[in-house]
């Protein structure tokens, strides 16, 4: 009845309107949701990709990775509780000063600190010597198996003109725990 009345081109006119709102609708309720679902499927495939990828390369590396592990691994070791670690700790200080020519004044081993994943173990210590076989100390303590460390170190002349050096050094070790 309302179309019977309508010309030719009013006709034709009402059908393309129509047809441009139904492709209309179809865009924003099917064509768009799929599109942008399959845009954001795209880009977490890429993502996993190169997420693969890394893991692959880091697979081919396992070999190495852990052959670097094993020379590392006897310095992570625990031996034992916090006590049976210091006296460890003193002893390895003991027997380096007393290898390198230097007089051990004074031990004062503090209590370990526990830090994240590990635990940090201090000595401070009150030594004599020469200054060759400080640094003779210092070089062996670099060198133990033990990973010790110095922090800090003070040194003074024991007497005007003397070559015996007073050394106040607090040395550190990491523990795994």
């Amino acid at each position: 009845m309302f179309l019977s009345r309508m010309s030719q081109k009013e006709k034709l006119g009402i059908f393309l309107a129509g047809i441009v709102v139904f492709l209309a609708l179809l865009d924003r309720m099917i064509i768009a949701p799929i599109s942008g679902r399959l845009q954001e499927i795209r880009s977490q495939v890429k993502i996993s990709e190169k997420q693969l990828s890394i893991s692959m390369r880091n697979i081919s590396q396992k070999e190495s990775i852990a052959r670097e592990y094993q020379k590392y691994a006897k310095y992570l070791k625990n031996f034992g509780s916090e006590e049976e670690q210091a006296a460890v700790m003193l002893s390895e200080i003991e027997d380096l000063a007393r290898r390198s020519d230097m007089n051990l004044v004074d031990m004062k081993p503090q209590q370990p600190k526990k830090i994240d994943f590990y635990k940090e173990y201090n000595i401070e210590i009150e030594a004599e010597g020469e200054m060759e076989h400080i640094m003779n100390f210092f070089w062996k303590l670099n060198s133990s198996p033990q990973l010790l460390r110095v922090e800090r170190l003070r040194l003074n002349l024991k007497k005007k003109g003397s070559p015996i050096v007073k050394a106040s050094i607090f040395i550190t070790k990491f523990s795994i725990s």
